[in-house]
């Protein structure tokens, strides 16, 4: 799962739509979202003091000596982003296991349609002001969402959904490893399952939810358009320009850092668990969000720490 820009406040996930409704509706209940300038490269620094600034293909030894890889992915089906480098391909060919943030199949999208809305009666449209509720309506057209279920809908799904792009029928970069492993023979597991991951949107407060979600509606052309940018640092391989990016102001820092307990740090320190004792096999290829990897709660940080040699390929 990578986080991008104040959608940082959003899950996982990449093009383009501008409001269609009327912009004069929006105005007055948007004021106080809007206030947050545009984020862009030539403004984001890369001061911090982090080691891991540059590389997405990580080489880790553990303190017994066993070779293993830890790769930081985009969730995205830009072709700049979801070509797998010759470096990774090697990286693959070498390693007996793929492990995946979380495996992309029937499974994990059903359990993302369970999950996804109200069952005790509540509803949305009784949550957010009616010109939310419309704009939401205009923009999660493209996403394969009823308009009947929409009054359903929980807000972080709702936010999950718009805050990417629309999809399309391009394959992601986590689709690319789960098709080259499988041709390669590779075991195929997943480091958490959907439920976990959804669980932990599910379990933020309700009023954050809703603040994250009228940021989305208020912000989404903005956000489509600072998509480019992170897009530029992951090809980039810029883990310190991906950090500094997700630490630029947010219109409610409170509920960011919320946010990126439930999302980032808590799931980081399930997933270092995990990894420590898939690792002790040796020989296996671990593809995270990139945003894991990043800053002294960091995937790499933490396993530094602990005695693996940390070591950039690619």
């Amino acid at each position: 799962m990578y986080i991008n820009n104040r959608t940082s406040y959003i899950f996982i996930l990449l093009i383009i739509p501008v409001f269609s409704y009327a912009e004069s509706n929006l105005s007055n209940v948007c004021k106080e979202f809007r206030s947050i300038p545009e984020k862009t490269v030539e403004y984001i620094t890369r001061n911090y003091s982090n080691i891991y600034k540059k590389g997405l293909l990580w080489k880790i030894e553990s303190p017994e000596g066993k070779f293993n890889y830890l790769f930081g992915t985009m969730h995205s089906q830009d072709y700049t982003v979801t070509k797998l480098s010759p470096e990774v391909q090697l990286a693959l060919r070498q390693s007996k296991t793929l492990i995946l943030e979380t495996i992309p199949n029937q499974k994990a999208y059903q359990s993302f349609i369970d999950m996804m809305y109200f069952k005790d009666g509540e509803k949305l449209n009784d949550m957010l002001e009616i010109e939310f509720f419309n704009e939401l309506k205009n923009l999660i057209k493209d996403y394969g969402i009823e308009q009947k279920k929409l009054e359903y809908i929980k807000p972080w799904a709702a936010f999950s959904l718009v805050g990417r792009p629309k999809p399309t029928r391009a394959p992601n970069l986590e689709d690319n490893l789960l098709n080259f492993s499988k041709q390669h023979k590779l075991t195929i597991e997943s480091l958490e399952s959907m439920e976990e991951i959804l669980s932990a949107l599910d379990s933020l407060l309700i009023e954050d939810q809703l603040i994250i979600l009228k940021d989305t509606i208020c912000n989404h052309a903005k956000i489509m358009r600072e998509t480019i940018t992170l897009v530029e640092l992951y090809v980039n391989r810029d883990l310190a320009g991906i950090l500094a990016f997700n630490n630029q102001p947010h219109h409610d820092e409170a509920v960011f850092e919320r946010f990126m307990q439930n999302i980032l740090y808590d799931r980081n320190k399930k997933m270092l668990q995990r990894i420590e004792i898939a690792f002790k096999s040796g020989n296996v290829f671990v593809a995270v969000g990139a945003s894991h990897l990043t800053d002294e709660k960091g995937l790499l940080q933490s396993l530094s720490k602990k005695g693996y040699r940390v070591t950039p390929i690619y």
